[in-house]
């Protein structure tokens, strides 16, 4: 399958938030509304502990990314969200079928970097809450479709490179100070962001190939200084 993009990118308007990204955002701050209201034993109640799913709960796997610590671990999330999803949302549409396939993308990169971060600490039994990895899995798509033409960038594009090592270097950062400088927040789960940054860079091409979606047409030489590649 080949991608190739007109000679002018669209015009867009300064601010366009795909509906599909906003559901998203809507969802985390919501959940997170309703969390704070009921009580404050929703991360045990709904978080992924690792220990448990080992044994056969594997809900955790979905409920945890509905729990979030505070409202800035919440709104991090969301902003996180808002940033890097209109790239897959666009590519994907906004019809009814495009929702259901954005939101599959995000769900399926939530739990694998959940099943990533329990294989990592298969022992441990505090709570892993947040929607941070299924973030991460839309930074990761939209490092490869971050462009004017929503092309799928090969993964050896310098540019994909370039900003994959930068995510990289973010979370090697967090690990070794023990907390996020950006917001203050301690105890973040730093493996399962990278789990969740391989899955979107790696899945988002192999999700549009099994849900069929139309590549751009990319006329030669493409925009990374070489001939039309196919999506990967």
């Amino acid at each position: 399958m080949t991608e190739s993009f007109p000679a002018q990118p669209r015009d867009e308007p300064a601010f366009n938030v795909p509906g599909p990204v906003l559901l998203i955002v809507g969802t985390i701050l919501g959940l997170y509304a309703v969390q704070s209201w009921i009580g404050p034993d929703w991360p045990q109640r709904f978080g992924l502990i690792p220990v448990r799913l080992w044994r056969g709960d594997v809900l955790g796997l979905v409920t945890s990314m509905g729990v979030h610590g505070e409202w800035m671990h919440a709104g991090s999330n969301a902003v996180a969200a808002l940033a890097f999803g209109a790239p897959l949302a666009r590519r994907l549409g906004t019809d009814a079928r495009g929702y259901a396939l954005f939101l599959g993308f995000f769900l399926v990169c939530g739990v694998v970097s959940g099943l990533g971060y329990a294989l990592i600490n298969p022992e441990s039994r505090i709570p892993l809450i947040g929607a941070s990895g299924a973030v991460f899995g839309l930074i990761g798509a939209a490092t490869r479709l971050m462009n004017p033409w929503g092309v799928l960038e090969p993964l050896g594009s310098p540019r994909v490179i370039g900003m994959t090592g930068a995510w990289i270097g973010v979370n090697v950062l967090v690990a070794l100070l023990g907390f996020d400088p950006s917001t203050g927040l301690r105890g973040i789960a730093w493996e399962a962001h990278l789990v969740g940054l391989a899955c979107g860079l790696l899945g988002v091409g192999a999700w549009l190939r099994l849900w069929r979606i139309a590549p751009v047409r990319i006329p030669a030489p493409g925009p990374w200084g070489g001939p039309p590649t196919s999506e990967h």
